[in-house]
């Protein structure tokens, strides 16, 4: 009898942890849950916002008599949409097909940054120029009543379309009628059919996009084997160990599989959607779509994780360009040395959450796009004649041998000279084979980080 009290007892204090335990699990599943929404309404929300801002600024860059103030202008915009794109990355769609939105956003941006540059160094749009200006413009207004309309149309949370897919033709997913998914997907199919094919300087440029590869070489892998490389490339140095949920193809110029990953032992973190190439099983892309909620570290220590991250995991010879901080992230730009050599082509890009120093977001794109050892002949015009000739207008700092991308998508061999003229610093490349000015960049360095224009 005494024997069997104690089992009841025994039961009934199990029943009661258990029960206690089953709570609290609920009550941290639910905050996980609320946490996971309110990110993504706020990357919705922030989206929306700079859409809208980058409708402004475009229908200004049309109208602006005065260069300078149409270079802050178009620089403005080319901001608003690489954050816009930054936002629209951070929603949970990875399965459905955003590739429109996602490359109308990165060539607006790239476009006005590149007319910019251009209305810096005194010359004058082309009347093609001004065309595509205003194509992009109409499109921008376009997109900003559409979503502004999605938006208003939202009476309580979003209903985002991850539940309830179908499949349609080919095989491919389909958000419910009415969903936030559903009306990003007409805006993509509108996108595809009517945004203006454009060939500039920059990495977004149409061109660009007939470019074979160079760095994605090796044999063919499966999707086990790329789901495997995924898996290393997260937990590689991470605390918390990712396992790969789901895979799909995806075709383009170069195809790859794209794999979510999710955390192991039920911790309530975000899925991570890794991109490995179909050929050689190289990634090419990475984003954690979780959303810093405060800024702690410095752009130095940033650049020092995102160094440390692409060294840990085989980009030796890479060193830090340029770095651009975003809300409670930076995102810094890293380039291929061979030898001395700075070959701006072969670049990597890492996003840095500023609250703990994790790294949310790696784009290998440009690297495997370019990426191959270069035969550089020895240099007929010498670093010294370099500087000589710099000197005739600005304060050399220093002079150092670059490789970079010109616009028909070429390469040239250039004596990088950085100085500085009435409190400015620039960048003058000056070709290796004849002294020819190639190109000037203006270095901006602000809290906000450093790039060129």
């Amino acid at each position: 009898m005494r024997n069997s009290r104690f089992v009841i007892v025994g039961v009934a204090l199990l029943a009661l942890l258990g029960g206690l335990w089953f709570r609290s699990y609920n009550q941290e599943n639910k905050l996980a849950k609320n946490s996971l929404e309110a990110g993504y309404q706020r990357a919705l929300v922030t989206m929306v916002n700079h859409v809208q801002n980058l409708d402004s600024l475009l229908a200004k860059g049309q109208v602006s008599q005065d260069n300078g103030q149409a270079v802050l202008t178009l620089a403005s915009a080319w901001h608003e949409a690489e954050s816009a794109r930054s936002s629209l990355g951070q929603l949970p769609f990875s399965r459905f097909n955003l590739t429109s939105t996602q490359k109308y956003l990165a060539q607006t941006g790239d476009y006005a940054y590149a007319l910019a540059r251009k209305l810096s160094l005194g010359q004058s749009l082309s009347e093609e120029e001004r065309e595509n200006l205003a194509t992009l413009s109409k499109q921008a207004n376009s997109l900003n009543r559409e979503l502004q309309a999605m938006i208003g149309g939202i009476k309580d949370k979003p209903n985002w379309g991850t539940k309830g897919v179908t499949v349609g033709l080919k095989g491919k997913p389909v958000p419910p009628a009415g969903s936030v998914a559903d009306g990003l997907s007409k805006v993509d199919v509108r996108l595809q059919d009517e945004a203006p094919t454009l060939t500039y300087d920059g990495p977004f440029s149409e061109h660009m996009s007939n470019i074979k590869p160079r760095g994605v070489t090796g044999e063919p892998v499966t999707v086990e084997q790329a789901g495997r490389i995924a898996e290393q490339f997260i937990n590689q140095g991470s605390q918390v160990k990712y396992s790969a949920k789901s895979s799909r193809r995806v075709a383009g110029r170069i195809p790859v599989y794209s794999i979510t990953l999710q955390p192991q032992g039920g911790r309530r973190l975000p899925e991570i959607v890794v991109d490995v190439t179909q050929t050689g099983g190289h990634v090419i892309s990475m984003l954690n779509p979780r959303s810093p909620k405060e800024s702690k570290l410095g752009i130095k220590e940033a650049v020092e994780k995102a160094e440390e991250f692409v060294r840990a995991r085989g980009y030796k010879d890479m060193i830090s360009t340029g770095s651009l901080r975003h809300p409670n992230t930076l995102v810094v730009t890293l380039a291929w040395t061979q030898d001395d050599v700075v070959v701006y082509p072969d670049f990597v890009k890492v996003s840095v959450a500023l609250d703990n120093g994790e790294v949310l977001a790696f784009d290998a794109r440009g690297y495997l796009t370019s990426h191959q050892k270069r035969t550089l002949p020895r240099p007929k015009f010498t670093s010294g004649q370099a500087k000589a000739q710099g000197e005739a207008r600005m304060q050399v700092e220093r002079v150092r041998p670059t490789v970079i991308p010109m616009a028909d998508a070429s390469e040239r061999y250039c004596w990088e000279v950085r100085g500085t003229s009435n409190g400015q610093t620039f960048l003058v490349y000056y070709n290796t084979e004849n002294g020819r000015e190639e190109k000037i960049l203006q270095a901006i360095e602000s809290e906000d980080g450093t790039y060129t224009m």
